[in-house]
């Protein structure tokens, strides 16, 4: 009996071993294909046109745009497409990679959370090893992608513990269902606060292996549940995520539900692998620092979290007349003497994205408006940065301030 366990043991490894490379060819498509898919909803992201400003790293860094701009947006699909068809060369996602980081440095709005992720899983997983790797080489590189996702999961809960995720973004959240069930709204309400403590629950369970199967299962649900809130049965709101949604839910079933024996330390200790140090950073260390408004949000899973910079621009009837004319669409009257421009309306309705949450990317938006108003002093840029800890209160900012 003891040699038939140990031969089955043995046996469930190499069934193990042997399907890791057909699960990492599966991650890498679902990146590819949920990479494109949000690239091929946000063209105006990429190559324009657009009359939302693009925020460059650098000022002194040439904006990519027109003939460009389309020609490498065009690239991306093709090199993503060589990258399935030719799975064994890792050039094609090279030149994806390098073709985004120049993007992003042109535009810090490209810095979108599944941008992020998908760049880092991409890179983690289609850059190293190759169609000769060692098995255990495919284990620890789909290990790394389950550090990635657990500690999404882990820093998204982390980043709603805040009454205004709790009492406002989560009620509104729900609101295909408290529309039309008004009965369920106190309760819903009251499951709110449970949300932020439940997701980091299921993101640590995932790390065992007694709780890993009903992580799993929570984690996949909460996808279904995000899907039918913001789809079009739903809110039918800011379908860039849907695609990223559903991604994560795939890569869940990828790397949670696999016969791979493997621990929390397997997935949180490796100090063999440069790859490892470097997810730890970005994905442990300086999420942290969010907190503290060290580190930007979008980087450290807060979409929704009700715990970002928010900014609108107010702008007098004067002003008002003499924005660029792409722009003003975008202003609402809402008083006398009053035109607010809603960032995110703006971003979403010109770009198909949430513009990014920092203040330095509002003030450097509103300094190029600021430009085109014949009085510059028709304009004030209002901030609100929300975190964990030290929140700052709202400010108002003028253009000699920008």
């Amino acid at each position: 009996m003891g040699k038939q366990g140990h031969m089955g043991k043995q046996g469930n490894a190499e069934d193990s071993g042997a399907a890791q490379p057909q699960r990492l060819f599966l991650l890498r498509l679902t990146i590819l294909v949920a990479f494109c898919t949000g690239l091929a909803m946000s063209p105006g992201l990429w190559m324009g046109p657009r009359s939302y400003p693009q925020v460059p790293v650098w000022s002194l860094l040439p904006p990519i745009e027109g003939a460009v701009a389309a020609a490498l947006y065009g690239a991306l699909f093709v090199l993503a497409a060589l990258a399935v068809i030719v799975p064994r060369s890792r050039w094609p996602i090279a030149g994806f990679l390098a073709i985004i980081v120049a993007f992003c440095l042109a535009d810090q709005t490209r810095w979108q959370p599944w941008m992020f992720q998908y760049s880092f899983l991409l890179a983690a997983a289609g850059l190293a090893g190759g169609g000769g790797a060692a098995p255990v080489d495919d284990l620890q590189t789909l290990n790394l992608a389950r550090l990635v996702i657990v500690f999404t999961y882990v820093f998204s809960g982390l980043q709603k513990i805040n009454l205004n995720f709790m009492e406002n973004e989560f009620s509104w959240i729900i609101t295909p269902i408290t529309s039309l069930l008004p009965s369920m709204t106190t309760p819903l309400d009251a499951f709110g606060f449970l949300v932020p403590f439940v997701q980091v629950a299921f993101g640590v369970g995932l790390l065992t292996r007694r709780f890993r199967r009903a992580s799993l299962a929570a984690a996949v649900g909460m996808h279904v549940f995000i899907l039918a809130m913001f789809g079009p049965l739903g809110l039918n709101w800011n379908d860039i995520v849907w695609p990223w949604t559903a991604a994560m839910a795939m890569f869940d079933v990828l790397l949670f539900s696999s016969p791979d024996d493997f621990t929390w330390r397997d997935i949180v200790w490796n100090v063999r692998d440069l790859r490892h140090g470097a997810a730890v950073a970005l994905f442990v260390v300086l999420p942290a620092l969010s907190f503290f408004n060290l580190w930007d949000s979008y980087l450290s899973s807060a979409l929704y979290s009700g715990n970002l910079t928010e900014a609108q621009i107010y702008l007098s009837d004067l002003g008002a007349a003499s924005t660029p004319g792409n722009v003003r669409p975008y202003l609402v009257h809402t008083s006398e003497n009053t035109n607010v421009l809603n960032l995110q309306r703006w971003a979403i309705a010109d770009l198909n994205v949430t513009p990014y949450a920092e203040t330095r990317v509002f003030k450097t938006i509103a300094g190029d408006l600021c430009h085109a108003l014949r009085d510059r002093s028709q304009l004030v840029l209002v901030v609100k940065e929300q975190r964990l800890f030290f929140s700052r209160p709202e400010v108002g900012l003028r253009c000699s301030q920008l």
